[in-house]
């Protein structure tokens, strides 16, 4: 396996649980069932002719403080409350003894705390920067950075020790936000977060599928289920807006197999996969049509992040531990340069 398999895989399992370290020692023992790049640079739901079940309707706990988490990076915390600013990145500097940081579209850069879950996973900023999203010991947090509430989503009545809430699809707009949660790894339930005024529903797609995305009409982007495995996959199954949609590779390429994990992100009307042709990655993108109307190879050294406002971004590793970080777009926009191995969530990243 590669160093960006490598980097997928990790990301993948560490979304999954509350416990980051569990996530890797997991890793070592098991082969990950459905790896996915951390993912979408935003898109979300509403129910649009599925029949999903989202009764028992109950809203979100909004509060006007969020506790301060210390910190001994050397960075002030985030205050506990009022506006601060609109989020450009959140991301630890190493994997494992870093602290995790928020930089804000000014430059200003706060503390998270020294053990928090990799960015990558449970932490998600919202496409727009105004919402910062957080696990926290009894469920999750999203902050208005430009404003001075959050909203607290409660775990479930059998909540577990080792379960956790990650983010999954966020909706273009910033407005919605779908959280998938997780016991050991499995995912058995979805929220739907309001984040205009915190309401939440349940979220039961169809058998045999997952939430993946929404369009900016409201329908959902749902993934057939049951495509992984360690056989090559040249097509992968969609249901868009209640229409079936198959996404095919081209030329020699796969979307997945026994080396490399489905990647589907949603980003408005964009649907990102990656495909795979030996050890070369291309970002393909598709119309909600299942139509291919852009194939963008990434260069030796380049790594797949997720969809950004009007691109998609990639991570440029450093050549050496003095280095720093590249985040950019494909056409070679700089994002943004980060310090040492920094593990990056860009606004709208999620779990797929």
């Amino acid at each position: 396996m590669n160093l960006r398999d490598t980097y997928h895989r990790l990301g993948a399992d560490a979304r999954d649980y509350a416990d980051a370290d569990l996530a890797l020692r997991v890793l070592r023992r098991r082969r990950t069932a459905r790896a996915v790049t951390g993912a979408a640079a935003a898109a979300l739901l509403v129910a649009g002719g599925f029949g999903l079940h989202q009764n028992l309707t109950r809203s979100a706990e909004t509060i006007t403080a969020v506790p301060a988490v210390s910190t001994s990076a050397g960075y002030p915390v985030l205050p506990s409350s009022g506006p601060v600013g609109r989020g450009a990145v959140v991301y630890a500097p190493c994997r494992s003894s870093c602290p995790t940081l928020l930089t804000l579209e000014d430059g200003r850069t706060y503390g998270l705390g020294a053990r928090t879950v990799h960015p990558q996973g449970n932490i998600t900023l919202s496409p727009d920067g105004r919402w910062l999203g957080l696990p926290t010991p009894d469920g999750y947090e999203l902050r208005d950075l430009l404003g001075g509430t959050a909203h607290r989503v409660p775990v479930p009545g059998d909540g577990r020790a080792d379960s956790a809430y990650s983010p999954w699809a966020w909706s273009a707009d910033s407005r919605r936000l779908i959280l998938g949660y997780h016991a050991s790894g499995d995912v058995h339930a979805y929220t739907d977060v309001r984040l205009d005024d915190g309401r939440t529903e349940p979220l039961t797609p169809p058998e045999g599928y997952e939430p993946v995305g929404v369009l900016p009409s409201g329908e959902l982007v749902l993934l057939a289920l049951g495509q992984d495995g360690d056989g090559a996959r040249e097509r992968v199954r969609l249901r868009v807006g209640g229409t079936a949609r198959t996404l095919s590779a081209t030329g020699s390429g796969v979307l997945s197999d026994a080396d490399h994990g489905l990647s589907v992100q949603v980003s408005g009307e964009r649907i990102f996969v990656l495909e795979y042709t030996g050890d070369s990655v291309a970002v393909l993108r598709f119309d909600p049509r299942g139509t291919l109307v852009e194939r963008t190879p990434l260069p030796d050294g380049q790594y797949a992040l997720g969809p950004t406002r009007d691109g998609y971004a990639v991570v440029q590793p450093p050549a050496d531990q003095r280095g720093r970080l590249r985040l950019l777009t494909t056409d070679g926009h700089v994002l943004r340069d980060l310090p040492g191995e920094a593990e990056p969530a860009i606004p709208g990243l999620a779990r797929h």
